[in-house]
């Protein structure tokens, strides 16, 4: 709800396209909500703050969900894998403090740093949230399903992120990272919704 917000009080300009009014939905990345000043020069001030905003509440929200994660696993094993995906995704939460800590056009090597730390932590945490679930017999599989589903998604997006064309090349290079940024984002929030429901249904220990 927050970034949709920034979305609409965005002053405008992408990479390519300094001149352009507003958020370009495929054409704009995620951080460049955060940005102190946006790719036209304009103030930035509102989009950063709901930005920053979005980012530190979502990462306060997986810290407590990872915190308590193992709890809900049965068994020494299924729980051992737990504890190892609730390490990857207390480390990717405090990537999301990291990324609305360090706009992109102020830090941007620290930016840059958080924002492929945080993804290759998620795509770890959920080979490992999936292996918990596998191994515990009480867990249903149809939620480690969903993570592999994701973990697939995920992967071709980091295999993007880290190996496709540069955004800065052209415009359709633009179009491909940040559109792959956006399916994994609001993926993400589908599948770390879809284990809170599994969550929700099982007995903490």
């Amino acid at each position: 709800m927050l970034t949709s917000l920034a979305m609409q009080v965005y002053p405008g300009g992408t990479i390519h396209d300094r001149s352009s009014e507003g958020y370009t939905f495929w054409h704009n990345y995620f951080s460049d909500l955060g940005r102190t000043r946006a790719w036209n020069k304009a103030p930035n001030l509102k989009s950063s703050l709901l930005f920053k905003g979005a980012l530190l509440i979502a990462g306060g929200c997986l810290l407590l969900f990872f915190a308590v994660l193992p709890r809900f696993f049965k068994g020494n094993e299924s729980k051992g894998w737990a504890t190892l995906a609730a390490i990857l995704g207390i480390l990717a939460a405090l990537c999301y403090w990291g990324i609305a800590l360090n706009p992109l056009d102020v830090n941007y090597g620290m930016h840059t740093i958080f924002v492929r730390a945080g993804f290759i932590a998620f795509l770890l945490m959920s080979i490992f949230y999936t292996i918990a679930i596998f191994r515990d017999p009480t867990y249903p599989n149809h939620y480690a399903y969903g993570f592999l589903v994701f973990g697939v998604v995920l992967f071709i997006q980091i295999s993007i992120m880290l190996f496709g064309p540069r955004a800065w090349t052209s415009p359709h290079a633009l179009f491909l990272q940040a559109s792959a940024q956006k399916i994994v984002v609001y993926a993400q929030m589908l599948v770390l919704g879809y284990q809170c429901l599994g969550l929700l249904r099982r007995k903490v220990e």
